[in-house]
């Protein structure tokens, strides 16, 4: 049976935004919460060793061109029943807090879940395709990076799905992009950072 393997970017890509995030937990005393990571895909191992990282400052032309290398490469080979992958955003998100939390992942791929697994083995998963199912889980922090806009005619019902699994009063870090197309039919969320956003508490 097919398991879609979402893409990956590269290393670090996202680290600034974690950074911050955990710099607005920590002015908070926020202690114990929960942290969910939503469709974050994989990479091949291997791919994941080459990948530049995009938080490196005067990487050389030949470091970048090795890196783009990978990353093309691996849209293929990740597709490959049994080769070993890596999801690299909730290893980096995971490194770049330090308030208490627990990790829930929901990915639709098995092999991803498995992946996180394996790396972070503490972490709650659940294999849920948002463009039509439901996450069986709310969270104070929410990460959708690059999912919702990939879901073409059914990124509305993405989007509703991810702003659902926000708790009152939560954190939602979003890329711009799919900010921009559906997050204003939520006005309860308002911006405080570069792809952050705070879930008002209900009236």
């Amino acid at each position: 049976m097919f398991d879609p393997v979402g893409s990956t970017s590269w290393h670090n890509r996202h680290l600034a935004s974690f950074r911050h995030l955990n710099e607005l937990l920590r002015a908070e005393n926020t202690a114990d919460i929960t942290v969910m990571v939503v469709g974050p895909g994989g990479v091949t191992r291997l791919a994941s060793l080459l990948l530049n990282d995009a938080a490196a400052e005067g990487a050389s032309v030949i470091r970048r061109l090795i890196g783009d290398g990978a990353r093309y490469g691996d849209q293929l080979f990740r597709r490959v029943p049994g080769v070993p992958l890596r999801s690299l955003e909730p290893l980096e998100l995971t490194g770049a807090l330090t308030v208490p939390h627990k990790l829930v992942v929901a990915d639709r791929s098995q092999r991803v879940l498995a992946a996180v697994s394996r790396d972070l083995p503490d972490t709650i998963c659940h294999c849920v395709d948002i463009s039509f199912q439901p996450i069986p889980q709310k969270a104070e922090v929410v990460v959708a990076f690059n999912v919702v806009c990939r879901l073409e005619e059914k990124a509305p019902d993405g989007m509703s799905r991810v702003v659902e699994a926000v708790l009152p009063n939560g954190w939602l870090l979003i890329d711009d992009r799919s900010a921009r197309a559906h997050l204003g039919l939520y006005p309860e969320f308002v911006q405080v950072a570069p792809k952050t956003y705070r879930r008002r508490e209900a009236p």
